[in-house]
Order: structure tokens, then sequence, then C-alpha cells
């Protein structure tokens, strides 16, 4: 008995103070969950010689905990979304080194990456061009998405480094009632690691294939109410050796030169962050019909995100939190024509700068009622520039400011010992774009710690990007003031189980109706009907529904063993019941990890696979082709303090066929399927203290 209360103290323990060291939402708000809801401990028995109870524990607490669905701290099984939890643990046995790579291994989830950036697909649906828009991206719950085109990267282009993750939030579906805008498809939330789980100093050096080369370092200091951190990584990336039948050459121009840097903050209730990133990357594949191989062609990134506030107890049942913004981001591309022209350049700038507050009211002492409420304004400035160099004069220029407002409120209960409840609304007013009013309703029935249903309903929007609604560069697009929201509701039935100890499982069946969908068309400007002046415009394009069922699975054993895997069957059509381009029916998943063998390293595997998916062809004849990833890893966490990872990404190296956005058409042909990325082997070697 002594044995067992011992072993329950310290895993009580240690469920809280991971939790407790990463502010709820990015705001220092005081851990919620209880630990009944967390998921059960080992038996006595069940301790390997190898692992003990603490680790245990805060390996499983750190996969049951989700802070981004409701801007609160939820066990999974009371969150009103189809969640995934990728561990920090999970995150180094396999050898990841960007975001997308760990997205890769999640289910019903699948990257398209066209060697511009990695565009993140959601249940079989991933708008061609899309540059993560209806993603929501956030990093300790502040929004990375810029508004002048909504774009979030998750590859090289995240803004924050993969060592400084502590967790990796997937939440599926709509949650526009909470977010507003963005939270289209689901949002990805990565909360970074405190310093009460980080090391003092740290180093890393990571080298690879294709001439890649990067380099990260981090610091961290106090404990968890009083603490700060940093980090610095970056990358350096010479890529491949590219072939495309429609381009006639093999083509080398695929750099990367990337750069980001955080310092995060806290004092008991204040917390902050600031972030920067800066990305240069080369076109291989020459969008807009640029001249082919000329490493001209480039799009450079670049977002400075500054965030702060203070989270406060208001008496023994409300909980307070301000935050304030403020964000720059610009996008500049240049294009060598291959017409001879010259080099086009356009530039998109984003200004924005906000304020939240919100709070948390418990309505019984015992906090089965609650309520959440907030309210957030947003002052943006958006602006393009586009023109031929050294011809700025006779270029276009475009400035639009607007500002949008959002109120919120969720309610949740558990009047019964098995029943809960969750119900919310938001409305969102725009002073350019449209305004919205996003509900979500969410039923939980449940034997605690062991199976439940959820039966889950939510409405989300997505207002266009200044990008999409405004610009015109004067050649090329044209814009459209007229442009409206898309809109999309979310029907969904989970089963959730744990039927052995460590074995956690789900099953979805899910159908998003989504209508509006904003895409790039090409018009006629001239009325003439004898005159043709094509431009390029975005417009409310498609409807479409996706409707599937996807199935998921971890375990993690006391002695080590680590495994995951799932997939998803999903069939997506448009609004005449046609194929969606880009979308596969068929995506699943499966990882493996030992133990520490030797006492010194974990072997990881993980194989990928995505059906056939239809492309662009309106005659029909072309498909992008079903693609199996096999990717393997060693990982030595301490070597008399050094960690050593080495692995192959790809190892059967045959690339994926990768559907291809209108950007690669050319004069006279289009350009339907590109090249994903080839084989490669890497390592990585860190020391800390």
């Amino acid at each position: 008995m002594c044995v067992r209360a011992a072993v329950g103290l310290v895993a009580s323990l240690t469920f809280v103070l991971p939790a407790a060291a990463q502010p709820a939402g990015g705001d220092g708000e005081i851990p919620r969950v209880e630990v009944d809801d967390l998921p059960p401990l080992p038996d006595e028995g069940d301790l390997g010689a190898d692992t003990t109870i603490a680790a245990v524990a805060a390996a499983a607490a750190e996969e049951d905990v989700v802070v981004g669905a409701a801007k609160r701290e939820q066990s999974l099984g009371n969150v009103a979304s189809a969640v995934t939890v990728i561990s920090g643990d999970r995150l180094r046995r396999m050898g990841y080194r960007t975001v997308a790579e760990a997205l890769r291994g999640v289910a019903g989830v699948f990257i398209a990456d066209d060697h511009m950036t990695e565009r993140v697909g959601v249940r079989g649906v991933q708008v061609l061009g899309d540059f993560n828009t209806r993603i929501l991206v956030l990093i300790d719950g502040a929004t990375v998405n810029e508004p002048w085109g909504h774009f979030a990267g998750v590859g090289w282009d995240a803004a924050v480094a993969i060592d400084e993750i502590a967790r990796i939030e997937v939440i599926r579906g709509p949650v526009s009632s909470v977010y507003g805008t963005n939270a289209f498809f689901g949002i990805i939330n990565v909360v970074t690691r405190g310093a009460a789980e980080s090391p003092r100093a740290w180093g890393r050096f990571s080298a690879s294939q294709y001439a890649a080369a990067s380099a990260a370092a981090g610091f961290a200091t106090g404990e968890v109410d009083e603490q700060l951190r940093g980090s610095v990584a970056a990358l350096s990336r010479t890529g491949e050796t590219l072939t495309l039948p429609e381009l006639g050459m093999p083509v080398d121009a695929d750099g990367v030169d990337a750069i980001n840097a955080g310092v995060v903050g806290r004092y008991h209730g204040a917390f902050g962050q600031v972030r920067f990133y800066r990305r240069r990357r080369e076109l291989p594949y020459a969008p807009y019909d640029t001249e082919i191989g000329n490493p001209g062609n480039k799009n450079h990134d670049t977002q400075l995100m500054v965030e702060g506030g203070y989270t406060r107890d208001l008496g023994e049942r409300v909980t307070a939190t301000a935050r304030a913004y403020v964000n720059r981001y610009r996008f500049r591309d240049f294009l060598v024509l291959e017409d001879g022209s010259g080099t086009f350049t356009d530039i998109g700038d984003a200004l924005w700068s906000g304020v939240e507050v919100r709070a948390r009211v418990a309505l019984t002492g015992d906090d089965r009622y609650g309520v959440t409420a907030g309210g957030e304004t947003t002052f943006i400035d958006t602006s393009s520039d586009s023109y031929f160099i050294g011809d700025r004069e006779n270029g276009t220029f475009i400035d639009t400011p607007l500002d949008t407002q959002g109120l919120y409120a969720e309610v949740d209960g558990q009047p019964l010992p098995w029943f809960a409840f969750t119900g919310g609304v938001r409305a969102d007013r725009s002073s350019v774009l449209e305004d919205r009013v996003s509900p979500r309703a969410a039923l939980f029935a449940s034997k605690k710690d062991s199976y439940g249903v959820k039966l889950l309903y939510s409405e989300g929007f997505r207002n266009p990007s200044a990008f999409e609604a405004f610009f015109d560069d004067g050649t090329d697009f044209a814009a459209n003031e007229l442009i409206a929201a898309e809109v999309i509701r979310s029907y969904e039935v989970v089963l959730w189980g744990r039927p052995l100890r460590g074995l956690t499982v789900r099953a979805s069946g899910f159908l998003w109706d989504a209508s509006g969908l904003v895409e790039q068309e090409e018009i006629d400007l001239d009325p003439d009907p004898g005159v043709e002046e094509l431009r390029l415009q975005f417009q409310n394009a498609r409807d479409l529904r996706s409707a599937g069922v996807e199935i998921e699975g971890s375990y993690r054993s006391s002695s080590g063993w680590l495994a995951f895997g799932g997939g998803a069957y999903t069939k997506v059509e448009d609004g005449a019941g046609a194929a969606v381009p880009g979308a596969p029916e068929v995506s699943a998943v499966l990882g493996v990890s030992s133990p520490l063998l030797a006492d010194r390293v974990h072997l990881s595997g993980e194989a990928g696979f995505i059906g056939p998916r239809p492309t662009r062809d309106d005659t029909g004849m072309t498909e992008a082709d079903a693609h199996l990833a096999l990717s393997l890893a060693a990982y030595a966490p301490d070597v008399r303090g050094f960690d050593l990872t080495v692995g192959v990404r790809n190892l059967l190296g045959a690339r994926e066929d990768v559907p291809a956005p209108e950007d690669f058409d050319r004069d006279g042909g289009g350009v339907f399927i590109l090249p994903g990325e080839g084989r490669e082997v890497y390592a990585r070697l860190g020391y800390r203290y």
C-alpha cells in the first residue's frame, strides 16, 4: 500500500508539473484538467527496469492534454474535436526535422510538397494552390497566419524550431466558434517547452544530402512561474536536381535559406513572446511562365510576432486573461520572365495589432459547470506593390486597411458522471469583408478512462485574404472585391477507448459540407466578344463535401515501446458530384519505436501511404499515382551529454506524384503533376547541459 501511495503521489506531481510549466493557450492560465481525467497509470509490475514511473506518467499526460481547441486545458475525452497530440518524445524518437514531417505521421493528414512550400491536407481536402490558409497555425496560442495571404509555414518556413517543441496538437474540423476566420479545416497548435523541461543551454547541428546544413542553439533559465528562454535556428539547403517532362530540361534551382529566432518569458501571471523568421525559397518549376532553371526565381517570407499579456485569478472561480499583439509580415517574389521582358516582383505587406480579453468562470464550486467568454479586436493594414524591376513608377500599388472584432462564449457542464456537454458561439465583424456567426455544440458520454462517444457539430468560415480579394498586379491578376466568405459545416461522431493499459484508440465518422471555396480562375476582362483580356482572379468557385471514416491508435508501454497508426477513407466531391483535384480517398500511417537498446539508442520506423489523386486534367487521363514512403531513424538521447540522430526519409526512393496548382502551367500546356522529394539521408548531433 505504501508503494502504491508513493507511485500515485509521484505520478500526480508528474502530471501537473509539466502541464503547469506550459502556459495554457500560450498565456499562462492555471491548468484546468483534473488528474482523474488523465490516463491510468501502469501497475507496479508493468514498470520496466529502464523506465521510471515519472517518465511513464509524464509521457502519458503529454499525449492526453490539449489546449488549442478551446483556449483552455482539456483532456482528449472532453474536447469538442477529434484531436491528435504528437508528443515531444515522439518528435525526437522519429527524427522529425520540421512540423510538416511530424504531420505526415498523423491519421487523415497529408502534405503536398511542390518545392514552393509544404501544404497541409486534412481528410482528403487540400485545395490546390492553397498556402495553408484554411488551417489555423498557432505557437503557444499565438496566431501565425498573416492577413495579407493567410499564409502559415509548417516546413523550413515555420516560425519555430523543432527543438523548442514540447508537443503538437492537431485539431480537426472548424473551430470558428472560438477563433473566427482561418480555423476552417482545423488547427495546428505548437506548444513549446517551458524552462522546467528544457536544458539550461543546448546546441545542435544537422547535415543531410542535397548540400543541406542547419544549426540551432537555445537557453532556458528559471522555473515554472519565473522563466526566460530563447532559441535561434538557421538552415541552408542547395536542394536537388529535378526533372519534369513539361519543362524539357533538368533544373537544380531548389535552394532554401531560412532562419528563425524566438524569446519567451513568464513572470507569475505575466507572459510574452517575440518570434521572427525569414525564408528564401528558389522556385525550381518556374511558375507563371518564368525562365526555367533560373535561380533568380524565388520567394521571400519575413515575419515578426510580438505578444504579451497577463493572467490573474479573480477570486476562487474566475480566471481572466488579457493579451495584446503587434505583428509584421512581408512576402516578396522575384520572377524572371521567360519572354525576356525582365524580372517582375510582387510585394505583399501586412501590419496588424490587436487586443483580446477573456475569462473562465466556474459556475459551481466543483467546476462541473463553467463559462468561457471573450472579445478580440484587430487593426490591419495590408498593401500590395507589383512592378518590373527598374520600372516601379509604372507598377500597381494597392493599400487596404481594415479592422475586425469578435465576441465569443462557450458553456460546458457535466450534469451526470457519465454525461457532459459543450456549446458555444462567436460573432465576427469585419469593416470590409463579411460578418459571420459561428456556433459549435458537443455531447459527451463516457465511462471515465475506459471508453466514450462524442457527438459534434460546428460551423466555420474564412474571409478571403487581401491577396485573394484585392490583389491586382496589372499583368496576370485581377482583383475581385465582390468575393465572399467560405463557409463549412461539420458533423462528426467520435468513438474512443482505452481497451488495454497504454493503448488509446479512436474512430470517427464525419461529414464536412463546404461552400464558396475560393480558387484561382482564368477570366476575360474585356466585354468585347471579339477581344480577349485573360487574367487570373480568385473567385468563390467550388462547393465540396468530404465524408468518410478515420481511425487512429497509439500505444506506449512502461518498458519504452511506442507505436502509433491509423488511416482515413474519404469521399470528396464538388457540388456537381465530381471528384475534387488533389483529394485522395485513402491515406494511412504506421510508426513503431523501440525501447532504449543497449541503454543507448531507440530504433524507429514509419510508413506512410497516400492513395491515387485526381489532378486538374479535364480529360481524366492524368492521375497522381499512389505512394508509399518509408522512413527510419536511430536516436541516442544521451551519450555523455550528447544526443545523436541518424535517419533516412523516403527510403524506397520513389518520388510522390504531387498534383500541381495552376501556378506551374506554361503557355501552350498545363503541368498537372510535380515530383515530390527523393530519398534523403541525414544526421543530427546535439549537446546540452
